[in-house]
């Protein structure tokens, strides 16, 4: 391409009908933004480079890659600014659905550009390619590209960036011949060009990845001393099977960088519409200070420039040998990252095929109690089966019938993970305490209630005065005094707050555990003000007259502009009053009430949003960590008027997409192996009564096993969070297999006990390969391990009992008998017996706690878990049908 003379270079954008500005509904784009700060911890990050980390430069490679790598022009007007790049990988092998660290060197800062275009020069772009030969003529119609919506992206890169054509072959109401389309690995192809539908401009890929799925990166900084990285989320064909990598025979997919400079790729509109001060449009080769078009544009040259890094991903087929049979497993989300890579190695070494399906962890004690055919022998959880988490007499009888073996398996942490991106880059440090963790879980923030900007005073009216004075999370003095060197870092956005539920979880109830054991947290919770007059939402006080809040509707839902005083409140099953911090929840309750808009003319007068569609729950662990990494709060607070109810009634409240670059503050409780999955930064957190932050590291989690201490089990620990010394994690958690042998078989015992010496001895072992055992968590000590072991041979060498005769009563004897009422009795209240409790080994004493207490929140929450989690179990094994492994 010749380069013309040089002119004014100001670029400005071309007049474009306002229908071929791609005003298509959609969610807002998920760009990664490189940080100008010091890189976090590796131990709270995926940044810590695997055995499979890789090296590539744009110039000169001598990498395992250097042949997939197209050959450099010295004469292209890109070679200066490029030719001392250098990319590294954190992990190429082993991959699955999880984020890998990129790291850029040898690059210019990133600049912006005129006209409100924050990244106008020197920034890279990156996606994920499935096409067998990197150098192939087509491979650029293999990459995922194009899922992004334009106009929500906003400025954060000039708009015909994010197609996969320019504007002029993009607009369907002004054709072109010129296309560039995506191919499926099954070959189906799919228009890389706007269509029209219902009279909108509509983009078919859409139907295959858009703004909340698509993985593609727009825009990632470089910091002015030429460095920085971002983190890219690799799919699967788990998640992305239109590229199908991780398949049979399809094991290796691509990541491609595309690296942005000063200069233009292309020659006229048929590239990119930007146009100089003149309304001329650039040539190749000119200096702009926006860089405009696509990188996957033919059309363009940017394609060129690309540094390509193999990525070989896990099978996601099925890899048990045909004819295994199928061993159900039940129970909780600690297990998820740890299962998915034990479980193919299973298939291997012990011939059966282990289906995981995750589930509360008091349901999968109940399934593991059930008799019935089909419920599992063996289940994950923090607790064992406790007679006084069980709701019938009945329960408990058949409890003190039954023999239970436990084995632990794993350790890790219940995390608050965070995403955080903003104008000035990355906070390094996040530190939580546990009244700063109460607030957050409790609404008592003016972020954290549904809101309206159009009455913003009246959407926070029920909260306490003092909250209503802090525009910013980092106003609360609390926030400060936990977070002194670096507060001002989060003076530019509240966090969203990603919380896994509404099941229950032991994980959940470790963190009540740790606020609880703090006599701060408890007096907040309780309803005394900080130091500074912030108290709790009403909502989470215990119910009493005198409890109320201003409400502002009628008994019809009508807005009434004054408000009315309103009882609010929690209450236990009897009805009265109940405290939150009277027991430990293993829930994350969302008891705000309010509901908006206040005036509903705009959703035709039929519906309101509240706080569970507000702030949704993520179905778990796993879900929200990719939620906090893609900038997704899932908020359903955007009324869109076209949308098809399942009763045929139209709108609804739909999602508004993720955050945008640079602007992107995601809070999760997720668990560490998760974290680390996904490349978050997690909190430091003050232990109960101290103040010094403790991060979740293998140290610390080791640290923290010295507060292991006997459940209703003398065999099963625990660790109390109350009782954590300096340095420790509180949220460590050690994850129990227990198992059912009195409704086990000689084979299943087998089956289980060769499965637990393969967990406790190579399945301990830390790695990316298939069998390992994953980033986040901890390998068991030896005490532990010992344990299992032991665990493991009693299981294989159990018999059941010899059966008794049943003796037949005389004639005048008397059989107890238990009334509906009697069921309700605790067998552990003062007065009360148990007949299945087990002297001196699951009795309750001052120094045990329950495996639940059974609170009537708890107890509801149960009801619903049980439902959700049997469908669950019943349903699928959800995530080894997230990685293909039936």
């Amino acid at each position: 391409m010749a380069v013309s003379t040089p002119r004014d270079r100001s670029p400005i954008r071309r007049r474009i009908p306002g229908r071929v500005t791609f005003a298509i509904l959609g969610g807002a784009a998920l760009v990664a933004q490189l940080a100008v700060v010091p890189a976090v911890s590796a131990e709270a990050a995926v940044a810590a480079s695997a055995p499979s980390s890789l090296t590539v430069t744009w110039l000169n490679d001598d990498s395992s890659a250097a042949g997939d790598q197209p050959p450099r022009d010295s004469n292209s007007p890109h070679y200066n600014e490029m030719r001392n790049i250098s990319v590294t990988v954190s992990q190429t092998e082993d991959i699955i659905d999880q984020a890998i660290r990129v790291e850029i060197s040898g690059f210019a800062g990133t600049r912006a550009g005129g006209f409100e275009v924050v990244n106008g020069q020197n920034f890279v772009q990156a996606m994920q390619c499935w096409g067998e030969d990197p150098n192939a003529d087509d491979f650029v119609e293999t990459c995922q590209w194009g899922g992004r919506i334009p106009v929500v992206l906003g400025n954060s890169v000039y708009f015909d960036n994010n197609n996969r054509v320019s504007g002029l072959d993009y607009d369907p109401f002004r054709p072109t011949a010129f296309d560039n389309p995506f191919y499926t690995v099954s070959g189906t192809r799919v228009t890389g060009k706007g269509e029209i539908r219902d009279g909108k401009s509509f983009s078919p890929l859409l139907s295959y990845f858009g703004p909340s799925t698509t993985n593609e990166v727009p825009v990632a900084r470089i910091g002015s001393d030429g460095t920085g990285y971002f983190d890219f989320e690799t799919q699967s064909s788990s998640q992305a099977p239109h590229m199908g990598c991780g398949t049979e025979g399809h094991l290796r997919c691509w990541l491609v960088i595309v690296p942005r400079g000063t200069k233009f790729g292309g020659d006229g509109r048929a590239c990119s519409d930007l146009v100089d001060r003149n309304g001329e449009n650039y040539s190749y080769g000119q200096t702009t200070p926006i860089q405009g078009g696509s990188p996957v544009n033919p059309k363009c040259d940017y394609f060129e420039n690309r540094i390509v890094v193999p990525l070989d991903f896990t099978p996601t087929g099925v890899t048990c040998p045909a004819g295994s049979p199928e061993f159900r497993v039940s129970g909780s989300q600690f297990l998820i990252s740890a299962m998915s890579s034990w479980q193919p190695s299973l298939c291997q070494t012990v011939r059966s095929t282990f289906s995981f399906a995750t589930n509360p962890d008091s349901v999968a004690r109940a399934q593991l109690l059930d008799t019935r055919t089909g419920s599992p022998e063996l289940i994950y959880s923090g607790y064992p089966v406790s007679s006084g988490e069980l709701q019938t007499p009945d329960e408990r009888t058949l409890l003190s019938q039954t023999t239970l073996q436990y084995a632990p398996v794993a350790i890790s942490s219940v995390v608050v993970a965070y995403n955080a991106e903003f104008a000035n880059g990355r906070p390094g440090t996040l530190n939580l305490t546990p009244r700063l963790m109460a607030k957050l879980l409790t609404q008592s923030y003016t972020f954290t209630v549904p809101s309206s900007t159009a009455d913003p005073d009246r959407s926070v009216a029920h909260l306490s005065a003092q909250a209503q004075t802090y525009r910013y999370w980092n106003q609360d003095p609390d926030f400060r005094a936990a977070n002194p060197t670096n507060w001002q870092s989060y003076d530019q956005q509240n966090p969203s707050l990603v919380l896994p539920g509404p099941a229950a979880a032991d994980g959940i109830k470790q963190v009540w555990r740790w606020i609880l054991a703090d006599a701060d947290a408890v007096a907040f919770l309780n309803g005394a003000a900080d130091p500074d007059g912030m108290t709790i939402n009403p909502y989470y006080l215990p119910k009493t007259a005198t409890n109320t809040i201003p409400w502002f509707y009628d008994d019809l839902m009508n807005f009434i502009p004054a408000g009315t005083p309103r009882i609010v409140g929690e209450v236990g099953l009897d009805g009265g009053p109940y405290s939150l911090s009277s027991a430990p929840l293993d829930v994350f309750l969302k008891d705000d009430g309010s509901l908006l808009p206040y005036v509903t003319s705009q959703t035709s007068g039929t519906t309101r949003f509240d706080s569970i569609q507000f702030a949704p729950y993520a179905q778990d662990y796993l879900s929200a960590a990719r939620q906090a990494f893609r900038g997704d709060p899932n908020s359903k607070t955007f009324w869109d008027a076209t949308k098809l109810q399942d009763d045929g009634s139209m709108g609804a409240w739909v999602s508004a997409g993720v955050q945008d670059a640079g602007a992107r503050f995601m809070i999760a409780v997720t668990d560490s192996a998760n974290a680390a999955r996904y490349g978050l930064t997690t909190a430091a957190i003050a232990p109960a009564n101290a103040s010094v932050p403790v991060a979740s590291t293998p140290t610390t989690m080791n640290a923290a096993l010295a507060a292991l201490t006997a459940t209703t089990l003398d065999t099963v620990l625990q660790v109390n969070p109350a009782n954590v010394g300096a340095g420790a994690y509180p949220l460590t958690m050690v994850t129990y297999a227990g198992v059912n042998l009195t409704k086990s078989t000689s084979s299943s015992r087998q089956t289980i006990a060769n499965m637990l010496q393969q967990v406790a001895t190579t399945g301990q072992v830390s790695g990316t390969a298939i069998g390992e055992l994953p980033v986040g968590y901890l390998p068991l000590t030896s005490t532990l391990q010992d344990q299992a072991k032991a665990a493991a041979s009693t299981i294989l060498t159990w018999s059941p009992p010899s059966p008794t005769p049943t003796p037949t009563p005389n004639a005048g004897s008397q059989i107890p008998t238990y009334s509906e009422e009697d069921s309700l009795v605790d067998p552990t209240a003062e007065g009360g017996t148990d007949p299945s409790v087990t002297t001196g080994v699951d009795e309750l004493t001052g120094e045990r706690t329950l495996a639940s207490n059974a609170s009537p929140l708890e107890r509801s929450g149960l009801a619903i878990a049980l439902v959700l989690g049997l469908i669950g179990f019943i349903g699928a094994p959800l995530l080894l049908r997230r990685r293909g492994y039936l």
